[in-house]
């Protein structure tokens, strides 16, 4: 692998300036969105991840284009090793220390991003049997982790022979061990989260146009993959190894900023083009109403009213519960909990939150009033006894 030339170090400079713009353009206006709704000291967990990922992505940006424009790393030919000066060898030395640096921040961003993802998804899943798979992949990731950056600090030892030009060890300029480790553990997280996310969006009850868009931003995923395959193609592939994996690098992680973010902004853009909202199927305030969940409420001269689920047509009235209480006792209402259901009709069960702040799944409850015909219950003319010297007191 020889120098680089200062026509590569321009296009590469403005190629990774210009999608980190775009990643950063991503996160502001995620951010935008969850502090209009939940106010910047209700931030959540994902929150503060998504500000620690910022911080890597930004420590990759700048150390890939240290290395491009300081002239490489200690990957060198046996040509490069002849013609080696004082100069060069500054330089090397310089951008074999960057390239540590920038594989470090490349693992603090993706798996920050990932875990990020994974919040998100605990939240979505909240009650539903998927979470236990969440749970799994979660430690999964988190295994993940331990072992990427062990391979990072092992393969070289001692860790100064990561930026010795030349270097004695083969993997200590082609970390071609920890890119083969890395790359399988980190495909395969990408692998699962679309295994199980994709699966319970097409369960989820919202309208036909608004699960394509979450479908496609959550395809996004599968570039990723793509871009992480092409990485390890440039950085093992011996007729194939150039700087080019750096361009990847940046792109692969650009786009799992993007995925992670914009679930989080369509909030913010349904209240900026109002059209989007009956595009999608109308404001989430609407079907938040419907599906508010309380307790059991009695109102006098009102109907029997339950805060779980839309309120029926018809209602019971107080008056017909006394005409008919000496011949029906009264049987308790229950509560039953419906099921996941695959009907497309939003109004009817599930609905996903885009910004994720609260459930993301709305659970429909029925309530099923028995009434069976019978003698006078005890209980009910206690229940009455108590409302009479309540109303005689007022």
């Amino acid at each position: 692998m020889s120098s680089l030339g200062p026509d590569f170090a321009r296009s590469f400079a403005r190629e990774t300036w210009a999608l980190y713009a775009v990643g950063m353009l991503g996160v502001c206006l995620r951010f935008t969105a969850r502090i209009r709704r939940l106010g910047i000291r209700n931030l959540q967990a994902d929150d503060y991840v998504m500000l620690f990922a910022v911080l890597w992505y930004t420590i990759l940006c700048v150390a890939l284009n240290k290395v491009v424009s300081g002239g490489g790393s200690n990957l060198m030919t046996d040509e490069d090793v002849r013609n080696l000066t004082p100069e060069i060898y500054n330089e090397r030395v310089e951008g074999s220390k960057w390239v540590f640096v920038s594989e470090h921040s490349f693992v603090g961003a993706i798996w920050s991003l990932k875990t990020c993802m994974l919040v998100i998804y605990a939240r979505i899943t909240e009650g539903l049997h998927q979470r236990r798979w969440i749970n799994w992949l979660a430690i999964y990731v988190g295994l993940g982790f331990i072992a990427t950056e062990l391979t990072l600090f092992l393969i070289c030892r001692p860790l100064s022979n990561y930026w010795a030009v030349p270097t004695p060890n083969y993997q200590c300029s082609s970390y071609q061990y920890y890119e083969i480790i890395q790359g399988c553990i980190h495909i395969s997280a990408d692998i699962f989260m679309l295994i199980i996310a994709i699966p319970l969006l097409l369960k989820v009850r919202v309208p036909v146009r608004q699960k394509l868009i979450l479908l496609i931003i959550f395809g996004m995923g599968a570039f990723v993959i793509v871009a992480a395959i092409l990485t390890k193609v440039y950085c093992l592939v011996p007729s194939l190894i150039s700087y080019v994996y750096m361009n990847w690098y940046f792109r692969e992680a650009t786009v799992a900023v993007l995925v992670t973010n914009i679930p989080l902004v369509w909030s913010l853009l349904r209240d900026v083009f109002p059209s989007l909202k009956s595009w999608t199927g109308g404001s989430r305030g609407r079907t938040e109403n419907r599906y508010r969940s309380g307790r059991w409420t009695f109102s006098k001269g009102s109907a029997i009213r339950s805060t779980y689920g839309p309120p029926s047509r018809g209602g019971v009235s107080m008056h017909s519960m006394h005409d008919y209480r000496r011949s029906m006792p009264f049987t308790p209402p229950q509560k039953v909990i419906s099921e996941i259901s695959e009907s497309p009709e939003p109004s009817e069960g599930r609905e996903y939150s885009e910004d994720g702040s609260t459930r993301g799944l709305h659970i429909r409850q029925d309530v099923t009033v028995t009434v069976e015909r019978g003698s006078h219950p005890p209980a009910l003319d206690q229940w009455e006894a108590n409302r009479t010297r309540a109303e005689s007191q007022v």
